[in-house]
């Protein structure tokens, strides 16, 4: 992801474009705001802000706008898939509690008190339910508890704690209201929350959203955005809903986000003197958005506590300079648990490695996971997984799990190795089956490449298991709204990149490869891409294309036929005599040597039973078959650069104020500025050199930025 200096139509890309739906505002009492819009929220940035100087001294400022314009991909696609997901999560739900009632009723035993969550509850408060429904039962702080925030300035939120504490039901005079399923989300690292708004907005099934922040100047943005958008906003369904209701959705927590989301698993009042069915215990949430700046893997184990069962996880990693770089292996693997690989794949490899970190946190405490959409967007890495509860599922984990032999140096093929194995077998009484789980063999290859006899290296593990939901991804897409939609300016990409992800969850590979590096190999003209899949294709194989990047293939072909297809190629386009030298991986793959030693005897080259079997085969380069058939006008698969210094955005240094920063609450992580991309030796592509210092999407997590 280079820097872009002109459009096609060769006008100069600006540096730092403005918001395209900003305006200025100004509110009571004068302040005046840029009103950035985004989907159906609105945010606000003050035009000038309060800052100490460098002696201490209180100075003015002005206000700058941190709103990254790239990022709307990211939050358009998180609204649309928690929204696809609320409805598959909410039915499994309602199939489940008709079933049980089902099953009772079966048993002779109807309970008329068994309360289906759609049916009527009683509440403790008429004019509570009249004020949207607050299903977070929020506790305020009581007076003198330790927050560790004592000492901070301005207004103190109050910490949002969901309870079902039987001592807060008043059972006199109750009151029968409709209550919707419980479906709650928590924006774990909010800043400003526009994502929080937004899913109070755009999502109508969504019951509760929790916007939670460690910095108290954050928090109070975030109240402001909510008392602005309560009047100057609209709702997905406006008949429904109001913007005043929906805003009442929203609630405020000033805490650490670990801290937060660890409180799901304490009761809300721990006096032992307290019967334990009388203490209550914070709800878990059916929906958990974790996007930091750099890495989230410290959240990972708080986050898969905290969830539901079944619930979503959403989770974003920056730092692709560590999951998708072997400039920073050790990092990767203090923070992930695993070794990153070096190679065109090496974002597919870091997705692998992220979701294995968060499968091996869930394990620990008894659930699985199910990635329900894995992506590798622009700059950082996207995942939406399910968190399930099961022993059963948990114990596969280690035949999920695996390394890989990675001939980064040479030809670029890889050799897979499972760390664990699972066999169904029958039951000795003859019904029914169950698994066996064994040790795997090892190794599955020797230290240097089959195909071209360079050293192989190590990476992992990581997660073998698929990278998306096909299910779930056709009925994301059967929801998305027109290619052309005012709301969701992204959706001719989101849709191009689903169908992508779509076609990739079709076939048995961990990862794709690139013609042009195969020609690269052999130093021959690389062949077209319909050409080459059509040849994968007719002799059996399946055959897609990779999110990641535009010239890959994903194929269930192994390395073998895909080097003999090139060898084919490289028949029907020779390739200059004396080209390849001995010491290349293309030599052995060709078998120069071989040939050269064959006829210098006089003799016809010796083929071992493999070589003859690939010999064989019925290779044709058709075009036709290899085409794709389901180009679609006016989506994006992947995305051009749209401006200069395009790519994540530098930190925000307490107490330093940086040219161009905004000195105010919520800083944003994705800062418009400083581009601290990937560069392509990071990815493998080229030499992989340290320059002594660290990468800045790097440092640690924090839990301050503009959503």
């Amino acid at each position: 992801m280079g820097k872009r200096n002109r459009t096609t139509t060769q006008d100069s890309v600006p540096a730092h474009p403005a918001p395209q739906n900003s305006k200025e505002i100004e509110l009571e009492g004068g302040k005046k705001y840029t009103a950035v819009t985004e989907g159906l929220a609105t945010v606000l940035f003050p035009k000038v802000t309060i800052k100490n100087d460098k002696s201490g001294k209180e100075v003015e400022v002005e206000g700058h706008v941190f709103y990254n314009p790239i990022q709307q991909f990211n939050r358009d696609m998180s609204v649309l898939a928690i929204k696809a997901f609320a409805e598959i999560f909410l039915e499994e739900k309602r199939a489940k509690k008709e079933g049980r009632l089902r099953r009772n009723k079966k048993k002779g035993n109807d309970n008329s008190n068994v309360k289906l969550e759609e049916e009527v509850e009683t509440v403790k408060h008429e004019d509570k339910a009249k004020g949207g429904g607050n299903d977070n039962g929020d506790a305020e702080l009581a007076e003198g508890e330790k927050t560790g925030q004592e000492d901070q300035p301005g207004p103190r939120p109050t910490l949002a704690v969901r309870t079902e504490d039987p001592m807060d039901i008043d059972n006199s005079a109750p009151t029968r209201v409709n209550t919707p399923p419980k479906f709650t989300i928590l924006d774990a690292l909010s800043a400003t929350g526009l994502r929080a708004l937004r899913y109070a907005l755009e999502i109508p099934s969504a019951t509760s959203i929790t916007a939670n922040d460690l910095d108290p100047s954050a928090t109070t943005s975030i109240t402001q955005n909510i008392d602005y958008n309560k009047s100057h906003s609209s709702t997905a369904n406006p008949e429904t809903l109001s913007p005043d209701a929906a805003m009442s959705k929203v609630h405020v927590s000033l805490a650490n986000a670990s801290h937060h989301m660890y409180a799901t698993l304490s009761p809300v009042n721990p006096d032992p003197s307290v019967p334990i069915h009388l203490r209550g215990f914070v709800k878990k949430y059916e929906v958990i958005d974790l996007d930091p700046f750099g890495t989230a893997a410290p959240f990972f184990d708080a986050a898969v506590q905290a969830v539901s069962d079944g619930g979503l996880l959403c989770i974003t990693c920056t730092d692709a300079g560590v999951w998708a770089s072997t400039g920073y292996s050790e990092k990767a693997f203090a923070l992930y648990g695993g070794i990153t690989a070096k190679g065109e794949w090496s974002h597919e490899a870091g997705i692998r490695i992220i979701l294995n970190a968060v499968a091996m946190s869930a394990a620990r405490y008894g659930s699985w996971m199910e990635p329900l959409l894995s992506l590798s967007i622009d700059f950082y890495a996207r995942v939406f997984v399910r968190i399930r509860r099961g022993p059963d599922m948990v114990k596969r984990m280690a035949s999920t799990t695996m390394i890989v032999y990675n001939c980064d140096e040479g030809c670029g093929s890889w050799v897979l190795q499972k760390l664990g194995k699972i066999k169904e077998e029958k039951a000795k009484s003859g019904n029914g089956t169950f698994h066996k789980f064994g040790l795997s063999r090892a190794p599955t290859t020797g230290t240097n490449c089959k195909e071209c006899g360079f050293p192989m290296h190590l990476a992992g593990p990581m997660w073998a298991g698929p990278l998306h939901s096909s299910e779930f991804i056709t009925h994301l897409l059967s929801t998305l709204p027109p290619v052309v939609n005012a709301t969701y300016a992204t959706i001719p990409r989101i849709t191009g990149m689903l169908q992508t992800a779509l076609q990739e969850s079709a076939v048995d590979s961990p990862f794709f490869f690139a013609t042009t590096k195969l020609a690269k190999t052999l130093h021959c003209e690389a062949p077209p891409l319909a050409a080459f899949r059509g040849a994968l294709k007719g002799l059996g194989y399946n055959v897609s294309r990779s999110h990641c990047k535009p010239t890959s293939i994903k194929t269930n072909a192994p390395w073998s036929v895909i080097w003999e297809v090139m060898r084919r190629w490289v028949k029907k386009k020779p390739i200059k005599e004396g080209g390849i030298g001995v010491k290349q991986a293309g030599y052995e793959i060709l078998r120069i040597g071989r040939t050269e030693e064959a006829k210098d005897k006089g003799i016809e080259l010796e083929l071992t039973k493999e070589e003859e079997a690939l010999a064989k085969l019925e290779v044709d380069f058709d075009e036709v078959l290899g085409m794709d058939v389901d180009k679609v006008s006016g989506i994006i698969r992947y995305q051009v650069n749209p401006t200069a210094n395009w790519g994540p955005m530098a930190r925000k240094k307490e107490g330093v104020l940086i040219k161009g920063e905004q000195p105010s609450a919520g800083v944003k992580e994705e800062m418009e500025g400083v581009p601290v991309g990937v560069k392509e030796e990071e990815t493998g592509a080229g030499k992989n050199k340290r320059d002594g210092e660290e990468p800045k999407d790097v440092e640690e997590p924090v839990e301050k930025k503009v959503k």
